[in-house]
């Protein structure tokens, strides 16, 4: 062929020659370009073969992608021998580069991410590769990833299996007419290897096994045959890659053995994801890892001359009659399942002094002592390195203490121990799979198994117990009651059922049940002379006294933890119950002393998740007395260290608080993206209750910069899932935060309902603290609708809640009360009063550092108080201070509500155009927010400023008319409750300059 011309392409050279077919290097003498030409093998049926090949090559040539070597051409040669013409990629293959100077762990990511892209790109048009491997990838001298063959490889002679079984179809569908095997077995998906329909899984188990190559430096799978790599390919799980390199973290074991499952519907769906995962794993790789990983040995060498292939090519010779030929290919199925039989792993039956360590240290777990109890794991797998049981029960202590790396490590070993879980006796399967769901945070199927469990030992405590504790983690608080309780009458003497009773009891605020199982537990515990589990008792105690705000049993209990665990020199019990005190010394130096002490110890003992902990303390410590300064240093410290520490959760919990941070900065957008980095690995991880939290969070942020459909948008998803869980504390929170939302929007009627929602469910916990927010809140959206004695009824109850001695920040519920009382006031133009419950309120929040938004609020109120008493300097001093403030804070919705309150008073004084001015601005926003009551003021103030001025009848009039409108929407929307509202004082004042607009007068 060299020298000819094909078309307007003129052959050069040869590249080589594969079971595809060859490739040329051609010069296009239209474009002056040099491009390869394959000119494939034909099949048997050269006429359907040749159709079939151009119908693969018209689709493939719309694929378009920077990753993906570009299809220019296709056609058939004069004599009828169809082609392809493609973009010469000049470089080398992934597989000379593997055998050669070998990859970083970072490239290798960054390649296997592109060759990702380009899969989705081709599997968004239907196209699958069916041929992923090294020597189909080239990395050009530019340091371009291209991806070769796209689609081509469904070309395979599949005529030569007609009629055989399955697995010969496999083996014999792997070759081309020259005889030549494709590439190797050690990249066929599992399916391929059965002769199965495939799909971009196939291709995704694939780019699995390729990475796994790239970054252990060998092929996933091994054999000395054909036959041997196929058993593997269908039976065998490989180890993680960093059993081989000691480099590669955890998360780049977990993705690759993702990819290479058995099972289509356990790996990636998508190459979307695969991808998506890959640039996150890329992300935590350090640059200055240089670190080559070599291929050890080439695959492709010792598969070639292998018994497998010589059987193969004399089934393929005329000689063999039918017959030959299925007692040869039955005689294959046989080896393979041989092979596959005789490499079925045996029940490893664990040592029995490792049997026994493990019996301890599962005991010492259950006692929530999780360091001490990985201590003992150790030692367990010290003595018996195959008990998979053990490693599992590691990785769920490793998950307790958030070392989540550790954690999946543990889990892929057990795995790796147990790849055929079905071998087990039945518990000890249940078992496996409950604990690996479990560091897995896939809860629900941690029930289910526990559920098990439990019915096949209905009388044993320890299996109602582990029960338990699957249910409160997937947050069945109630049957995690149940769960205990059911322990507890199983073996009155189970301390630590009493222990975890108590905390469920306090969960569901039942505190005289939290108070009655921390008294049993500590009785247990006292009798039994464990003096670890007495001080895990005062711990618990003291943290639901710090929850409580009952600084006093706070401090008393976490000092008596404090001393019993130094008495038995327990460290983590130590740290825990120092941060713990830290929040509630008297002096604030003492707590900020002690937590640094904490910081030291936890440095000083290796107990990094501790060390982190401790600056998250120490930043809220800052936080709780508005020292933002050193609130934002001690917070970032505490991302980084966990993020280098590699303490996923504890890194979240940081952002959290540092998003919490900036938006009491007023920095919106900083806050969104923390908090959105900390809620995806929420999300990821199934930290439900966490997720909800930072969604909250998050809603309240778009809240405050006036993004109040987002924020609902939000919450009312999170409302759904919740809804379904059952769980009345998110609930009862989730329905309060779109109240919140609903009632910033003016949409009073909805926010009522959720509110009423929010204190069935904190009613029901005897959660005080959010019943009293859920009155607060109801009492001022009630007023506004005019439902004055409703909206008095709600704080007579909020003050009888908030007189009790254990209720926490007395004097900030006092002073939001007390601005409640004053808009109430204001409103039924009683200004005498609204003027001094106003003052009242201002002073207290003076106290409190400043609330700024209550300061705003009450700054309007006692502007407009001032303003109606006579007092126009005054009035105009205190509505420039509100808008100043709301300004400062950048928070639409306040100062579009201190706008109107100036319009207002300065309505009052007589400065009809600055009334105006300031009407108009408030009006801009509300109507992009939807906020039809403060829309229709806005306008009517605008209006009556406007005929006032006297300069614009026209505008006037347009103003009024639209603010008349805006009324009647409101009112039909409302329904029943728009009557209350219309009799408010202070409404009807405002509605009689409507009465010559002209939509009035049709009315």
């Amino acid at each position: 062929m060299i020298g000819k011309t094909i078309s307007h392409y003129r052959i050069l050279s040869q590249i080589g020659e594969g079971g595809m077919g060859v490739v040329y290097v051609a010069e296009d003498v239209l474009l002056g370009r040099r491009v390869a030409i394959k000119i494939p093998h034909a099949g048997k049926d050269e006429s359907h073969y040749r159709t079939r090949f151009l119908n693969e090559a018209r689709a493939v040539s719309a694929l378009v992608h920077k990753n993906v070597a570009a299809v220019y051409d296709f056609g058939e040669t004069a004599e009828g021998q169809p082609y392809i013409v493609m973009e010469l990629v000049s470089g080398q293959t992934l597989g000379d580069i593997l055998s050669g100077t070998g990859l970083s762990l970072a490239r290798s990511v960054e390649i296997a991410r592109e060759v990702a892209e380009a899969l989705s790109e081709a599997h968004r048009r239907g196209i699958i590769h069916r041929d992923i491997k090294p020597s189909n990838v080239i990395i050009s001298d530019r340091g371009e990833v291209k991806v070769l063959d796209f689609g081509l490889a469904k070309q395979l002679d599949e005529a030569l299996a007609d009629g055989s079984t399955p697995d010969a179809q496999t083996f014999l569908s792997a070759r081309t007419r020259s005889d030549v095997i494709i590439g190797t077995p050690l990249y066929l998906s599992p399916e391929q290897a059965r002769g199965a329909d495939v799909d971009g899984r196939s291709d995704l188990f694939a780019l699995g096994a390729l990475l796994y190559e790239c970054v252990a430096g060998r092929p996933a799978f091994s054999g000395s045959n054909v036959i041997e790599i196929g058993a593997q390919v269908l039976h065998i799980d490989p180890p993680p890659p960093s059993r081989f390199n000691s480099r590669v973290p955890a998360e780049l074991d977990r993705l690759t053995l993702k990819a290479l499952a058995k099972k289509r519907e356990e790996r990636f769906q998508t190459a979307d994801e695969i991808a998506a995962e890959l640039a996150r794993v890329r992300a935590r790789l350090s640059d200055s890892d240089t670190s080559r990983t070599r291929r050890l040995a080439t695959a492709e060498n010792f598969i070639r001359s292998s018994a497998l292939i010589t059987m193969t090519e004399g089934l393929r010779r005329k000689r063999f009659s039918p017959l030959t030929l299925l007692g040869a290919l039955l005689a294959l199925l046989l080896v393979v399942w041989a092979i596959a039989y005789w490499r079925r792993p045996a029940i490893h039956k664990p040592d029995p002094v490792a049997l026994e360590i493990y019996e301890r240290g599962v005991n010492t777990m259950r006692e929530g002592a999780y360091l001490k109890a990985s201590e003992i794991l150790k030692q367990s797998i010290e003595v018996d390195d195959r008990f998979a049981h053990a490693h599992a029960r590691l990785a769920e202590a490793w998950m307790e203490m958030d070392y989540l790396e550790r954690a999946m490590n543990e889990l892929i070993i057990a795995k790796e121990l147990v790849p055929d879980r079905s071998a087990l006796p039945r518990e000890d399967a249940l078992y496996l799979d409950a604990v690996t769901s479990t560091v897995r945070r896939e809860h629900a199927n941690a029930v289910k198994a526990y559920e098990q469990i439990a019915q096949l030992n209905p009388d044993k405590s320890h299996a109602h117990f582990d029960l338990g504790r699957a249910y409160d983690k997937n947050n069945e608080t109630e049957k995690a009651v149940a769960s205990y309780t059911e322990a507890t009458k199983h073996d009155a003497s189970y301390a630590a059922a009493f222990l975890s009773l108590g905390m469920a009891h306090a969960q569901r605020k039942n505190l005289p049940g939290a108070a009655g199982a921390f008294e049993r537990a500590e009785k247990l515990y006292v009798a039994a002379g464990n003096r670890e589990g007495e001080a895990q008792v005062h711990y618990q105690r003291g943290r639901l006294a710090v929850e409580q705000r009952r600084t006093q049993d706070a401090r008393r209990e976490h000092g008596q933890a404090l001393a019993l665990a130094r008495t038995t020199n327990n460290l983590y019990q130590q740290v825990q119950a120092m941060l713990q005190l830290s929040y509630v010394q008297e002096g604030e130096n003492e707590g900020y002393a002690l937590a640094r002490d904490a910081i030291t110890l936890a440095q000083a003992s290796g107990m990094n998740n501790l060390v982190a902990t401790g600056y998250i303390t120490l930043g809220n410590l800052y936080l709780g007395r508005n020292n933002y300064d050193e609130a934002d240093r001690h917070l970032t410290l505490a991302q980084e260290f966990a993020r280098n520490s590699k303490v996923r959760r504890i890194e979240a919990v940081a952002l959290i608080a540092l998003g919490s941070l900036r938006d009491m900065q007023h920095r919106y957008d900083e806050s969104l993206r923390l908090v959105e980095q900390a809620l995806d690995f929420y999300q990821k991880g199934g930290y439900r209750r966490e997720a909800i939290a930072a969604v909250m969070l998050a809603a309240r942020t778009k809240r405050h910069r006036g993004d109040y459909a987002d924020a609902l948008s939000m919450l009312e998803e999170e409302l759904k899932l919740a809804g379904q869980s059952g769980d009345l504390q998110l609930l009862g929170s989730l329905h309060h935060e779109r109240a919140v939302v609903l009632a910033a929007q003016d949409r009073f009627v909805e926010a009522v309902a959720n509110y009423q929602d929010c204190l069935s469910a904190a009613r029901t916990l005897h959660d005080d603290t959010l019943t009293a927010y859920g009155l607060l809140n109801l009492s001022g959206v009630l007023w506004r609708m005019g439902r004055y004695d409703e909206a008095g009824e709600a704080l007579a109850q909020l003050k009888e809640i908030a007189g009790r001695p254990e209720f926490a920040n007395k004097e900030e519920m006092t002073a939001r009360a007390l601005a409640v009382e004053a808009g109430m006031a204001l409103s039924q133009r009683r200004f005498p009063e609204a003027k001094a419950k106003g003052q009242q309120a201002l002073a207290l929040a003076a106290s409190l550092g400043g609330r700024k938004d209550l300061t705003i609020e009450l700054n309007a109120v006692l502007c407009l108080a001032e303003a109606f008493g006579g007092a126009a300097a005054r009035a105009r001093a205190l509505c420039d201070e509100a808008v100043r403030v709301a300004e400062e804070i950048r928070d639409p919705g306040h100062i579009s509500n201190s706008q109107l309150a100036l319009a207002e008073a300065l309505l009052e004084a007589g400065d009809a155009e600055g009334a105006r001015a300031a009407a108009l601005r408030a009006e801009d926003f509300f109507a992009r927010s939807g906020r039809v009551e403060s829309h229709w003021r806005a306008l009517a103030l605008a209006g009556k400023a406007s005929r006032r001025a006297g300069d614009d009848e026209a505008a006037a009039r347009e103003y009024l008319a639209r603010a008349d409108a805006l009324l009647s929407q409101l009112e039909q929307s409302w329904g029943t409750h728009a009557p209350g509202y219309l009799a408010r004082l202070d409404v009807q004042r405002l509605r009689s300059v409507l009465s010559d607009s002209p939509v009035a007068a049709v009315r």
